[in-house]
C-alpha cells in the first residue's frame, strides 16, 4: 500500500464518520471481525418454489397470483428433509456458516411465525420447524446459521408492489407501515428464537433506480430504524441492495461479482468497495439458478469452487455458495459431490483462507495471495502455471506446499523473489504454498 491509498482511505472514513455520525458498539465491530475470519459460507435457496421445481423465481416468471402459487403450501411435504444431514454435507465441504432464505419473495415463511396470516411451514401437512431444526444443528456442529430474509413481497396486501412485484400482486399501493410492522415481528421471532448471527435482507432494489451513476430509491424503507431494532438484538445486518453501502450496515455483499470486479452478469457493478466492513460474495453452484430447478445439470466443478473462495479471500470477501435443495428437501447429488471434494482441499489448505487476509501479492489471474501474521501463502489457480516472481523487502526462510508438504524451490535476486511448485500427479486444484518470514 503507498501513501496515496492511505490518505485516500482516511479521507473516506473522515467523510463517512461526518456524514452519518454513525459508531459500532464494541460486540459489533467484534462480530463483524469473526464473520470475516469464517470466509467460506454455504447459501440456502429453499421454500414452496422447491416443489414447481423452476427455480425460485417460478410465481413472478410466469406471473401466477398469490391464491393460485399458495395452493402449493397444502402440497409442501419434504419428507426427506434431514438438517443435520445437510449440516454434516456443509461442514464437511470446508464451510463455516449457513445461510438460509427465512422468506423469499414469495412471501412463504419457513418457520411457524405468529405475525402472518398463515402462509408458513406450520399450514403444511409437513407442519415441523425446519428452521428450528437447522438451527439446532448448526449449533451442535459449531458452524453459525444466518437468515435471507425477502424486503420484496409477492404474497402480502400490504406490501407496496413495485417493478417486480407488480406482476404478482397488480399495481397495489398498499401500506408501508403495516408492512414495516409486520416484518418487524418476523425478524424478532427470528432473532429470539434461534438466535441468528445476521440478518441478510434482498428485494430492496425493486424500488430503486440508477440515473447517470447515483441511485435515487422510490420508496422510503426507514431502514436505519430497522438495522437500530436489529442491532438492540447483537445481531448483524446485511443488505443485498446493489447500492453503495449505509452506515449502519455490517457487511457489505456483492452478488455473482468480486468486489471491484465490475464483472459482465454481475449484480453489483460500480458498487463502490467498502474498507472498514467485512465484505461478501454470493454466488451459485448451479450456474444458472439459486433455488432447485430440475432441468438444470450446469454444476460448478470442486476446481473452480476453491478458485472461487480463493479470489475472494484474496480480496479480503467471503463467498457464500448457494445450493438450492429439491422439494424433498435433499441438497443435489452433484453438488453434494463436489462439496465433498471441496471438502478434502480445504483439510489440507484450510489455514491459506480461514482468518486471512489479502496480501496484494499476485497476477490478479493465475497467483493470488493471503496473509496470516508472518505466513504468506500464495495460491497457484491455474494448472499450468508453477512459477511466480514478486517483490519483496523481506527474506522468507521456508516454502511448503500445504497439500504435500513437497518443499517449494525458492530463488532470491535483490527484492524480487522467485516461488518454483511441482504439482502432484493429476493435481488440478489449487496449490497453495505457505512461505514464513525470517
Amino acid at each position: 500500500m503507498n501513501i496515496r491509498f492511505f490518505a485516500l482511505f482516511f479521507a473516506m472514513c473522515s467523510l463517512c464518520a461526518t456524514a452519518n455520525e454513525y459508531k459500532a458498539e464494541q460486540w459489533n465491530i467484534d462480530a463483524r471481525k469473526k464473520f470475516a475470519e469464517q470466509r467460506f459460507g454455504i447459501f440456502i435457496h429453499w421454500g414452496l418454489y422447491a416443489n414447481y421445481a423452476q427455480g425460485e423465481w417460478y410465481q413472478q416468471v410466469t406471473g401466477l397470483d398469490t391464491e393460485t402459487y399458495g395452493r402449493m403450501m397444502y402440497g409442501f411435504y419434504p419428507s426427506r428433509f434431514d438438517a443435520k444431514e445437510w449440516v454434516r454435507v456443509f461442514k464437511d465441504a470446508g464451510a463455516k456458516y449457513v445461510t438460509i432464505t427465512s422468506r423469499h419473495h414469495d412471501g412463504f415463511s419457513l418457520w411457524p411465525t405468529k405475525v402472518d396470516d398463515g402462509y408458513n411451514i406450520a399450514n403444511t401437512p409437513f407442519k415441523r420447524d425446519i428452521l428450528g431444526e437447522l438451527s439446532k444443528a448448526c449449533d451442535e456442529a459449531g458452524m453459525q446459521l444466518n437468515f435471507y430474509y425477502s424486503l420484496m413481497d409477492w404474497h402480502r396486501k400490504d406490501y407496496p408492489a413495485g417493478t417486480v412485484a407488480v406482476s404478482c400482486l397488480g399495481k397495489q399501493k398498499g401500506d408501508y407501515a403495516s408492512y414495516k410492522k409486520f416484518m418487524l415481528g418476523q425478524i424478532a421471532e427470528l432473532i429470539d428464537n434461534y438466535h441468528p448471527g445476521n440478518i441478510w435482507f434482498d428485494g430492496e432494489w425493486e424500488h430503486a433506480k440508477c440515473n447517470n451513476g447515483v441511485w435515487e430509491r422510490t420508496l422510503d424503507w426507514e431502514m436505519d430504524s430497522i438495522y437500530d431494532f436489529i442491532h438492540s438484538k447483537k445481531t448483524l445486518t446485511a443488505n443485498n441492495n446493489h447500492q453503495p453501502i449505509r452506515a449502519k450496515e455490517d457487511i457489505q455483499i456483492f452478488e455473482r461479482d468480486l468486489p471491484g470486479e465490475n464483472a459482465d452478469g454481475g449484480y453489483s457493478k460500480d458498487q463502490p468497495v467498502s474498507l472498514d466492513r467485512p465484505v461478501e460474495q454470493c454466488d451459485v453452484i448451479q450456474k444458472n439458478v439459486w433455488g432447485y430447478r430440475i432441468t438444470e445439470r450446469s454444476f460448478r466443478t470442486p476446481e473452480e469452487v476453491v478458485a472461487m473462495v480463493t479470489r475472494a479471500a484474496a480480496k479480503n470477501c467471503n463467498l457464500l455458495m448457494n445450493i438450492g435443495p429439491d422439494g424433498s428437501g435433499q441438497l443435489p447429488s452433484r453438488a453434494v459431490e463436489v462439496m465433498a471434494k471441496v471438502g478434502k482441499w480445504f483439510r489440507k489448505n484450510g489455514e491459506s483462507i480461514y482468518g486471512t487476509t489479502s496480501a496484494g501479492i499476485g497476477d490478479g489471474k493465475n497467483v493470488y495471495s493471503t496473509r496470516k501474521g508472518d505466513e504468506l501463502y500464495l495460491h497457484f489457480v491455474t494448472p499450468g502455471k508453477n512459477t511466480f516472481t514478486f517483490k519483496s523487502s523481506g527474506a522468507f526462510k521456508s516454502a511448503n506446499g500445504l497439500w504435500d508438504g513437497e518443499k517449494a524451490k525458492l530463488t532470491v535476486d535483490g527484492d524480487m523473489v522467485t516461488v518454483a511448485i511441482r504439482r502432484p500427479k493429476g493435481y488440478r486444484f489449487n496449490y497453495v504454498v505457505k512461505l514464513i518470514a525470517e
